[in-house]
């Protein structure tokens, strides 16, 4: 999107979910708006978007310059806006739902969870912020799926 059309445009707080489950929306949508609650978000667009393992991996390449699957990516496009997309890995997290004996739609709002910290300025790249970050979503998370 480019920074003229950002301007003008106007948000209606949206979060969308392409290529998820359409029976899980509303669960995810309740994650991620859990965490904007907590951040004092008001004003907001968000999307969520399935992807395969391969294009997270060429993302993670491209954008990060890591040459490795992971299993979510998240890419503030506004920060006044609060706009912002984050890519979650089909294969990676139904893999990790069976590693940790979660189900799909547990594990996809973890990582829903996951990618709207990181849009939000968390960050997991260093033992400190790891900790922070991981007491904060395990918290949000507890609330809304003990």
């Amino acid at each position: 999107m480019q920074e003229s059309n950002i301007k003008k445009f106007k948000t209606n707080n949206e979060i969308n979910f392409t290529g998820f489950p359409s029976k899980d929306a509303a669960r995810l949508k309740s994650a991620v708006e859990a965490v904007l609650k907590s951040e004092k978000i008001k004003n907001y667009r968000l999307n969520f978007i399935m992807v395969s393992d391969e294009d997270i991996k060429k993302m993670n390449a491209k954008y990060r310059k890591v040459r490795r699957i992971t299993d979510v990516i998240s890419f503030l496009i506004s920060p006044e806006m609060f706009i912002g997309d984050v890519y979650i890995s089909e294969g990676r997290s139904k893999k990790q739902a069976k590693r940790y004996a979660n189900t799909w739609l547990r594990e996809l709002a973890y990582l829903a969870i996951h990618g709207t910290l990181h849009l939000c300025g968390y960050t997991d790249y260093d033992p400190e912020n790891k900790t922070k970050m991981f007491a904060k979503q395990d918290k949000i998370f507890k609330c809304l799926f003990s």
